[in-house]
């Protein structure tokens, strides 16, 4: 992992080095960026840099010490993860489950998949959809960890990932370690969301926000048979409110809450973009078409249904996607908020 194959985030990783190299490198960094921004690979390459015993000349990890070839594999003793997780069979309560519970699994998608998402993780580790979460066993555990000596090196590296999914009563454990980490210490926390950090972590951190990545650079960020789902339910979302069938729209609300809490987030995160997408072939048409990410399905419906979406309503149908994005995630009834969704859209699709 080096600093120049971080794709698209060349100033945020100039910024590490920098800090790296005149020791000025915070005990505790935030390290924040949407998901697909890179974040989580910076974090593991910062974390190289800083355990790399030979530099080299232009300010890359050597490549070749003990160190870097264990890095490689995510097996440095040195070089620890916390990140969100779920109960196994068997578990129980907020005290059961802890990283080092899913180390294997970690090691094995993070080193095919360095820019995998949340929903991939979770994909990954539970067939059912449950939301993972960074409990109170795990904060204990990163103190235990941390209470020792180094391994190999004089140096070691907590990278947490997701801070976000951290439990109020685990933030609690973590605070004072965070705040006063024992010498040459570093803590990498990577968050898609920090505005859901709690303040007492956030508190306790400097922060280096990388910006998203220029669409040029990115792949598809949703699975081809996930996207080409969302795309149907966003379509008849859309209809269905337009067109003012009620019944319609609450089997359409039974159906969408039916679906694991992830995936909720996700199709309405998918429903955000294609109205970003709108707004932009709206207001900028034709020359909009230069600048719009749409696969050739989603462009055809939106040809027409771009007109829909315009300076009178855009602001208001975003908030209503965002608030339901966050009401789901706050474990709120599903059918309720989307069938609430579907009905305000009604007015906004008027305006």
């Amino acid at each position: 992992m080096l600093f120049r194959d971080i794709t698209g985030q060349q100033a945020a990783a100039r910024q590490l080095r920098d800090a790296i190299d005149h020791d000025r490198m915070p005990h505790a960094l935030l390290i924040s960026g949407r998901e697909g921004s890179g974040a989580l690979t910076l974090a593991l390459t910062a974390a190289q840099y800083i355990l790399c015993e030979n530099h080299t000349p232009d300010g890359e990890p050597c490549e070749r010490c003990p160190h870097c070839l264990q890095i490689h594999k995510l097996q440095h003793p040195d070089l620890h993860f916390a990140f969100p997780v779920v109960n196994r069979k068997g578990q129980s309560g907020d005290d059961s489950a802890v990283s080092l519970d899913y180390i294997a699994e970690w090691r094995d998608i993070l080193l095919r998949r360095p820019d995998m998402t949340y929903t991939d993780w979770v994909k990954f580790i539970s067939d059912e959809g449950k939301n993972a979460q960074i409990y109170k066993a795990e904060a204990s555990n990163i103190i235990r960890i941390l209470s020792t000596k180094p391994y190999e090196s004089d140096k070691r590296v907590m990278i947490i990932w997701l801070p976000e999914k951290i439990n109020e009563t685990a933030s609690n454990k973590l605070l004072k370690i965070i705040e006063e980490p024992y010498p040459k210490t570093f803590f990498l926390l990577v968050s898609n969301d920090p505005d859901r950090v709690l303040g007492t972590i956030l508190s306790r951190c400097q922060r280096l926000n990388i910006p998203p990545l220029d669409p040029c650079w990115m792949q598809p960020r949703i699975e081809p048979d996930e996207r080409q789902y969302f795309f149907e339910k966003f379509c008849a979302m859309m209809r269905l409110s337009y067109l003012r069938r009620i019944f319609d729209m609450r089997d359409w609300s039974v159906e969408m809450a039916g679906l694991g809490r992830q995936r909720q987030q996700d199709f309405l995160q998918y429903a955000q973009s294609m109205i970003r997408e709108n707004f932009i072939l709206n207001v900028a048409m034709p020359s909009g078409q230069g600048i719009n990410y749409m696969d050739d399905q989603e462009a055809q419906f939106s040809s027409r249904f771009h007109l829909y979406v315009n300076h009178r309503n855009v602001e208001g149908i975003m908030d209503e996607l965002a608030q339901a994005e966050k009401d789901i995630a706050q474990n709120g009834a599903a059918k309720i908020i989307f069938f609430d969704l579907s009905l305000k859209l009604i007015m906004l699709l008027k305006q």
